[in-house]
């Protein structure tokens, strides 16, 4: 099957508009930002230097989680924090070079998430021209102060931006015309910027888009980085790349420690507690004990589950022998929920001796509960090609007949008929008489819509209850989806606003809305505005994988609520025609990448396959060690237990949103799911080890 996913991210644009935002007093050199994507310098230009004022008294404590507006009091405090933490301190000869020119920090988007953390994404621009896919990004944490920064900046040589380069914008734009061949679907766009080659050379370059997506069987929006003086291509890459084609059982594990030192006196008691904040029906419970005694035989210790259900480790036992270490099984929480406090108590029963409880810690294995529906109860009367009953949200018109547009979610989720155009637009409405969609009697156009229509908002609902975000843009964005696009096409893509699907060719795929298909396209999305990972090297690998990953979140996010929605390690299988729905038929498999005799599994074989699609095995075959343990095939290294997938798609999501950058590589992907579990579940959590060996696991350190 020929399915190419055909999306990629945009990086970072800034476009100054004629308007100049009214700057408040004493802030006049902040970059200011009109909306999430677009920049506008205030007045003087603006760069690190002169851009530092005093941060005011408003912070983001306030805030709610998502995205902040950038001209908002809350975001503006956040950003002139950061500033002034990038910034070295001034003096009159730093602050008169610093006006004429050097690095500029451009406000991008400034987010607030669930723990109250704040995060300011920057963009990098150097004597006023953006330094190409380079980004920091500023952590804040509830207090207000930067905890931490992602990102480097290197050092770029002086007039690489301030001097005239020696081809025209035009001359770039011939170059890239001629590089791609065919017609352009419009006039190509071109944008000064400042690009580092692999060697890490910086250049002044333009960076030219091509589109070619009405009548193709692979749409382009094909970027060329063009060398501004010589018109030599350093790189290019299609941000449309295609779908490519070149159940294990939710037993989770999660360990908490608690170091307490607690004194134990001469017939007294020490109590410590701690939280599991995983939803685990306890299979088996291990409890490591580390206590300090100079007479065991005098302890009574017990463990209190967050039912009030107790039971004794040890009662006087031990006579005469120091100290109480090791581990003990306790069999009688087997059945209980694990979340919640649990808490340890050590007695002295007897005269004279002493100790300490030093520390102690549980190891809870089970099975993952399934929350329960966030959204109201209704009937699920809609029958979709491949997800069995749905729950469709609808619009009734003035008709009387009602359309697929969802204005429960977010701003809006609607999908809408393509009618076979080449390129999808306007807005025709699919609709249906009585609101129960999928009859036998109803029109079969209406199929694809159907579980395109259910696909976006399981997509905005895993987005929302699993990781804590409102839409692609953290503010609602509105998913827009068109079914059947052009005629007999095997493919599905995001192009920066929406999606488009077609119906499959009927041999080789059915139409291509299924449920990890809308999720793995919606997401990269969600990567666009976020992230925004280069289509092209390790973060193309990481773009496509991240998606993958995504996909496959909403499949078992649907599965959760929906018995006859199904999840698997496969993707793409349900529209893989020949064996329609079979797990080992499909498009990759995370679980196994190198099944598809395509996509390598370990960063060991990276030079041998750097295509987007084959790479992306790297990171999904690390996400699904993570969440299910397992061996590696290529280095036969084992995670042995896995978190689950709300833990892991916690992990990853995060990562994505707020530690990754354009250029991210897989060794950076590593590090930002590490600080993401660590902001998650601690430094010292199961789930922070358990992200450690699965990278390890595909040579990834």
């Amino acid at each position: 099957m020929s399915i190419r996913r055909t999306e990629g991210q945009t990086p970072v644009t800034l476009r100054p508009t004629t308007e100049t935002a009214k700057a408040p007093a004493k802030a006049q050199n902040v970059l200011r930002v009109k909306d999430g994507f677009e920049s506008v310098k205030g007045v003087a230009g603006a760069n690190t230097a002169a851009a530092v004022v005093p941060p005011t008294t408003t912070s983001t404590q306030g805030a709610a989680p998502g995205r902040l507006a950038l001209d908002s009091k809350e975001a503006q405090s956040a950003i002139q924090t950061s500033l002034k933490h990038l910034t070295p301190p001034l003096t009159a000869s730093s602050l008169l070079a610093a006006n004429k020119s050097g690095p500029t920090l451009a406000p991008k988007s400034v987010e607030r998430d669930e723990l109250g953390m704040t995060h300011v994404r920057l963009d990098r621009v150097h004597e006023g021209v953006k330094v190409f896919g380079e980004q920091l990004i500023s952590h804040l944490g509830t207090d207000g102060k930067v905890s931490s920064v992602t990102g480097e900046q290197n050092p770029i040589p002086a007039g690489l931006g301030s001097q005239k380069p020696k081809l025209a914008p035009q001359q770039a734009i011939d170059i890239a015309k001629k590089e791609l061949g065919g017609k352009a679907d419009k006039q190509p766009s071109s944008e000064r910027v400042i690009y580092q080659d692999q060697a890490g050379k910086y250049h002044s370059a333009y960076q030219v888009e091509v589109t070619q997506i009405a009548g193709q069987e692979k749409p382009k929006k094909q970027n060329y980085i063009i060398d501004a003086n010589t018109g030599k291509v350093l790189e290019s890459f299609n941000k449309i790349g295609g779908y490519s084609r070149p159940a294990a059982a939710d037993t989770q594990q999660t360990t908490v420690l608690a170091t307490p030192n607690a004194p134990i006196p001469d017939l007294g008691k020490a109590e410590s507690k701690v939280t599991v904040t995983n939803d685990i029906t306890v299979d088996s419970l291990k409890l490591d004990l580390d206590i300090k005694h100079t007479f065991s035989g005098d302890l009574t210790i017990s463990l209190t589950s967050p039912s009030g259900k107790t039971a004794v480790v040890q009662s006087r036992k031990g006579g005469s022998v120091d100290d109480v270490k090791g581990s003990f099984d306790l069999s009688a929480f087997k059945g209980e929920s694990a979340k919640g406090e649990w808490t340890i108590t050590v007695e002295d029963k007897a005269k004279r001796d002493t100790g300490t409880l030093q520390s102690w810690g549980l190891t809870v294995t089970g099975k993952g509960n399934t929350p329960p529906p966030t959204d109201p109860v209704s009937t699920a009367d809609d029958q979709s090609m491949y997800s069995g009953h749905v729950d469709l949200k609808t619009t009734k018109n003035a008709d009387g007949t009602y359309s697929l547009e969802d204005s429960t979610r977010g701003k809006g989720v609607v999908t809408y008929d393509a009618k076979n155009a080449s390129t999808a637009s306007g807005q025709t409405k699919i609709t249906d008489n009585n609101d129960k969609w999928g009859e036998a009697t109803d029109p079969a156009r209406a199929k694809a819509g159907i579980d395109a229509h259910y696909g976006a908002a399981m997509t905005y609902d895993f987005m929302k209850n699993v990781l804590g975000r409102d839409s692609i843009d953290g503010a609602g964005e509105k998913l827009v989806s068109y079914v059947h696009v052009k005629n007999n096409y095997v493919n599905a893509f995001w192009d920066g606003e929406k999606m488009s699907y077609g119906d499959g060719d009927g041999k080789n795929a059915g139409p291509l809305t299924t449920l990890d298909i809308a999720g793995h396209e919606i997401a990269h999305g969600l990567t666009e505005r976020t992230a925004g990972l280069i289509y092209s090297g390790e973060s193309g690998g990481l773009n496509e994988s991240f998606s993958d990953i995504m996909g496959t979140g909403v499949e078992w996010y649907a599965a959760q609520n929906n018995p006859e929605a199904k999840w698997n390690w496969t993707v793409g299988e349900a529209a893989w025609t020949p064996t329609n729905g079979d797990p080992n038929d499909g498009l990759r498999y995370m679980n196994d990448p190198t099944k598809d005799n395509y996509s390598v599994d370990n960063y060991k074989n990276y030079p041998k396959q750097t295509e987007v699609h084959g790479s992306s095995g790297i990171s999904n075959n690390a996400f699904y060690l993570l969440v299910e343990g397992g061996k590696n095939r290529t280095s036969g290294l084992e995670v042995k237990g896995g978190v689950g997938m709300e833990d892991g798609l916690k992990i990853f999501g995060r990562a994505l949103t707020t530690y990754m950058t354009p250029k991210t590589t897989f060794a950076q992907a590593r590090e930002a799911t590490i600080k993401s579990a660590t902001d998650l579940y601690g430094a010292d959590s199961n789930q922070v080890q358990k992200v450690k060996d699965a990278w390890t696991a595909v040579g990834v350190n």
